[in-house]
């Protein structure tokens, strides 16, 4: 007779191999290979004991569950959950405009979201406010890249899975949100990326001197700038810089970057920003911490709209604006410029001055070879051309 709570199994598994293994049997010798037998067996031995199923928790301890969840959070670095946020909060309020369930979304839901982003985009009807309770200008919709519109699902997914609850992607009826993604994708192939303009060395140093005044804002944008060029940072990278992870050397600064896109778990990196004459990094490193009395913490601080000094770093949308308020300055179109424009403009240089291209990956810190020759691609079109002197 078999129980509630017992699993049957065939005659002569529960005799005397089960019961050696449950009792007394000695583990293998650590210098011979796992015997999988002895390993199933041994897991089948716990799930024939007749114990009463109530001994056991049906789910996690709120302490056990409470670590699992910290960590799982950890698993993603700061600036995707930040972008997740959005994007589910995006997701959450298109949802409410149309009344559909967005926790758990169906994937029909989920596939007529992404493909309006596709081909009208979306912006939501309702006021929305900044961080500091300010009413944000209403934007127009405007359809969406196919690497956001994969994000934007990717948020979606994980909402779902932090909130324990089965994502759209593995429901039943999910063939057909991927069929939806497939065509999204076919569909943007075709789509020129919209590259922003490279600010290069002589598009920086039009920038910095358009930068003219000797108060707490010019000599941090100066700083900004041209640390940021000169170490092709990541905006990320940039704001994240503190006193203490820089160290001046003869040449340039070392600057210790403890993390980055392509360094996940902190192993870190120091990264060598030269000094020179026509940018001059160091100068302007060093005259903004004598003018604001930065001795530690954060590098490129926060400015209240009065120009006083906060304790907090900026923001990457913050380097993103210090860019285009000084690519307008300079006369250059604000729209064609993002904070990625530092960070190009020092492999776009680099390629045209023949750099080696491992030299540039390692001082980038691009995973693959293969995006940093893009710049290099993008500066050698005209160079040794095949219709030079038949044109």
């Amino acid at each position: 007779m078999v129980t509630d709570d017992e699993t049957p199994v065939a005659a002569g598994e529960t005799g005397g191999q089960g019961d050696e293994l449950a009792g007394g049997r000695a583990p293998p010798d650590a210098d011979s290979p796992a015997d999988l037998d002895a390993i199933v067996s041994g897991a089948l031995t716990v799930l024939v004991r007749a114990e009463p199923q109530d001994l056991y928790l049906p789910k996690l301890a709120p302490s056990d569950q409470e670590r699992v969840d910290s960590f799982a959070k950890r698993g993603r670095a700061a600036a995707t959950l930040q972008s997740y946020k959005s994007d589910w909060d995006l997701f959450i309020a298109w949802c409410l405009e149309r009344r559909y369930r967005p926790l758990p979304a169906s994937p029909a839901t989920v596939a007529a979201f992404l493909s309006e982003l596709a081909t009208t985009g979306f912006a939501p009807a309702a006021e929305q406010r900044t961080k500091t309770g300010k009413l944000r200008a209403p934007r127009a919709p405007r359809k969406l890249s196919r690497s956001t519109i994969e994000r934007r699902l990717a948020a979606i997914v994980f909402a779902h899975r932090m909130a324990k609850v089965e994502p759209p992607t593995s429901q039943p009826g999910a063939s057909d949100l991927g069929l939806v993604m497939g065509g999204i994708r076919r569909t943007k192939a075709g789509e020129e990326k919209r590259k922003k303009r490279a600010a290069d060395g002589d598009t920086l140093r039009d920038m910095l001197r358009s930068i003219t005044g000797d108060d707490l804002r010019a000599h941090r944008d100066r700083a900004l700038l041209a640390i940021g060029m000169g170490g092709a940072f990541r905006r990320s990278e940039l704001v994240a810089i503190t006193v203490a992870q820089v160290t001046r050397d003869p040449d340039g600064l070392t600057v210790r970057v403890k993390s980055s896109k392509t360094d996940q778990y902190g192993e870190g990196q120091g990264v060598a920003v030269l000094d020179g004459p026509r940018l001059e990094p160091v100068r302007h490193y060093e005259a903004w911490l004598v003018i604001a009395g930065i001795t530690e913490g954060p590098v490129f601080r926060k400015l209240t709209p009065q120009g006083r000094l906060t304790d907090k770093p900026m923001s990457t949308k913050g380097v993103a604006l210090v860019v285009k308020a000084a690519a307008a300055a300079a006369g250059y179109p604000a729209e064609a410029f993002s904070g990625h424009s530092l960070r190009a403009g020092f492999l776009t240089e680099a390629g045209r001055q023949n750099a080696n291209l491992f030299k540039m990956r390692e001082h980038s810190r691009h995973a693959s070879i293969d995006m940093v020759a893009e710049y290099v691609r993008d500066t050698e079109r005209y160079r040794d051309h095949a219709g030079k002197g038949s044109m």
